[in-house]
C-alpha cells in the first residue's frame, strides 16, 4: 500500500515499501497549484495521478512520488526559506518560494534515500497560473545549467494544464479582473469582509452553505471554509491575481524553454525542452480562445486528444485542446478524469526520456 502525508499546505505520496522497484529508477513529479493555492483542492486529483502511476506498466522499473505544495500566503506566513512573510505575495516572490519548496522536498527525498541509487528524475505539473511558474522554472533550471556547467537536479519534463501564460487580462474574467483589482486597496478590503462575516457564521454551517450553493464536493468545501477563513487567504489571492493581470502579458521565453533542441555545449541530460506537454481549455474564462490558438500557432503542433504523441519527432511542445467540456477549474469536479490523462503523458515523457538518454 502506497504511503501518503496528508497537512494543511503540503501533501505527498510515497511508493509503497513492498515496492519491488527498488534497484529502479525514481522519478519526483511536483504540483504547482493555481490561485487560489491551497493545495487540499488537488487532494483528489494528486492521490488518483499517484495511484494510477503505481499501476501503470512503467512502475514495474519505477518508482514514483507525487507532491504538491500550498502557495505562500495562503495556509500561512512561513515561507519555505522558514522566514516570515511580511505580507501578502506578488508572483515574483511565488516563483521563488516554489523554487525553495521544490529543492527543499529533493533534499528530503536525498536524505530517506541512498546515496547508491541512481539520482532522481523530475517532472513538474503546472495548472492555470502554476503553468507560468513552472516556465519559469525551467528559465531558471536551463540558466544554472549554463552558468554553472552542472545540474542540480534531472527534470526531464512539465505539463501544464489550462495554462495562464500569456495575456491574462484579455481573457473574458480577466477584463473584469483586471479593472477590478485596480480599486486601490481592494484586496485589503475584500479579504478583511470575507474574514468578518465568514467567522460570524459557524465552521459546519459555512461548509454546508458553500457545498450547497457552490454546489462543491466535500473536499472542496471544506478547502473553501479554510480559505475564506483564513486571515490572510482572500487577501492573498487577489494580491496574486493582480501581479497576473500585470506581469502575464506577452510571450516571455526564448524557444530554449519552449523546446529548442538543447544548445551544443550544455548538459544533454537536461530534456525539459522536448517535454512539454499542454492542456488548453475550450471556452476557458481565463484564457481567451485567440490567446490560445495565437500561441499554439507560434510554440506548438496541436493534436486531438485520444491520439498517439510521439514527443520526441518534433521540439515543439505538444498542445491539446479539450473536447470533454471540462473547466479551468479541474480540481473542483473533475480530478480523476484529469489524473488519467496527465498519468499518461507521464509516462509517455519518462519513455521518450529513455531514449533520449540512451543515444
Amino acid at each position: 500500500m502506497a504511503i501518503s502525508v496528508a497537512q494543511a499546505d503540503r501533501l505527498a505520496y510515497f511508493p509503497p515499501p513492498e515496492d519491488n522497484a527498488t534497484n529502479g529508477q525514481d522519478y519526483l513529479i511536483f504540483l504547482i497549484g493555481g490561485n487560489p493555492g491551497l493545495i487540499s483542492y488537488y487532494e483528489p486529483f494528486l492521490e488518483t495521478l499517484h495511484a494510477l502511476l503505481c499501476s501503470s506498466s512503467a512502475a514495474e522499473t519505477a518508482r514514483f512520488y507525487v507532491y504538491g505544495r500550498s502557495l505562500a500566503g495562503f495556509e500561512n506566513s512561513r515561507l519555505a526559506n522558514g522566514e516570515e512573510s511580511p505580507g501578502p505575495l506578488g508572483l515574483p516572490d511565488q516563483i521563488q518560494n516554489t523554487e525553495d519548496l521544490i529543492y527543499n522536498e529533493i533534499t528530503l527525498y536525498r536524505k530517506a534515500n541512498s546515496f547508491e541509487k541512481p539520482p532522481p528524475k523530475v517532472i513538474l505539473i503546472g495548472h492555470s497560473v502554476g503553468a507560468y511558474i513552472l516556465l519559469e522554472m525551467i528559465r531558471r533550471h536551463r540558466k544554472r545549467i549554463e552558468d554553472f556547467d552542472d545540474e542540480d537536479f534531472d527534470l526531464i519534463g512539465g505539463i501544464l494544464l489550462f495554462p495562464t501564460i500569456v495575456n491574462i487580462a484579455k481573457s473574458p474574467l480577466g477584463l473584469f479582473a483586471s479593472t477590478f483589482l485596480r480599486i486601490p486597496r481592494i484586496a485589503q478590503i475584500v479579504g478583511a469582509f470575507a474574514r468578518f462575516w465568514t467567522n460570524l457564521i459557524p465552521t459546519a454551517v459555512l461548509y454546508h452553505i458553500i457545498k450547497l450553493i457552490m454546489r462543491f464536493p466535500e473536499h472542496a468545501a471544506r478547502t473553501t471554509v479554510r480559505f475564506v477563513r483564513s486571515p490572510m487567504g482572500v487577501r492573498q489571492g487577489l494580491h496574486l491575481a493582480k501581479d497576473e493581470m500585470d506581469m502575464i502579458t506577452e510571450d516571455k521565453w526564448n524557444e530554449e524553454v519552449w523546446g529548442a533542441a538543447t544548445a551544443p555545449g550544455t548538459n544533454l541530460q537536461d530534456t525539459a525542452n522536448s517535454n512539454l506537454v499542454f492542456y488548453w481549455g475550450q471556452g476557458d474564462q481565463w484564457v481567451a480562445n485567440t490567446t490560445r490558438d495565437d500561441l499554439i500557432a507560434a510554440r506548438g503542433h496541436r493534436t486531438r486528444k485520444g491520439s498517439v504523441v510521439h514527443i520526441a519527432k518534433d521540439w515543439k511542445p505538444t498542445m491539446y485542446v479539450d473536447e470533454d467540456k471540462i473547466p479551468h477549474a479541474f480540481c473542483i469536479k473533475h480530478s480523476e478524469t484529469m489524473a488519467e490523462w496527465v498519468s499518461q503523458r507521464v509516462v509517455e515523457i519518462i519513455a521518450v526520456h529513455k531514449v533520449e538518454s540512451s543515444t
